[in-house]
């Protein structure tokens, strides 16, 4: 009888330490996809523009002219890649110095796709 109780407590100890492994594996999946989804992002952010507004663009189509990229495997990856650009004006700030008026705008960058959402601002005189 003593054989069987310990035999169930260490399947069930087991299983615990199966279950905690297994939710290890999936929370560094998920965090492996946001990184490299950070990591692409900034690639958008260098070439930002008004054009590429509500679109879905493709990495390697809007990096290809400024990196000159010769390694397969990362042209592979960028043309995988796709993501989707929004950006919008969210305001006007007039200050004022002196006898000098300046006008900063700010507007909101949002990229997205499976992987994940970022949002940024940008500052422009």
């Amino acid at each position: 009888m003593e054989i069987i109780v310990s035999i169930i407590i260490l399947s069930i100890v087991g299983l615990a330490l199966l279950k905690i492994n297994s939710n290890q594996k999936k929370l560094y999946l998920i965090a492996e996809k946001k990184l490299n989804f950070s990591r692409y992002v900034s690639l958008v952010l260098d070439q930002h523009s008004i054009n590429l507004h509500n679109k879905d663009i493709n990495l390697y189509d809007l990096v290809k002219d400024k990196y000159n990229l010769k390694n397969d495997y990362e042209i592979q990856g960028l043309k995988k890649l796709k993501i989707h650009y929004s950006q919008k004006y969210k305001s006007i700030i007039n200050m004022k110095q002196d006898d000098k008026s300046i006008n900063i705008l700010i507007d909101e960058i949002i990229l997205s796709n499976k992987d994940g959402v970022s949002k940024f601002l940008t500052v422009k005189q």
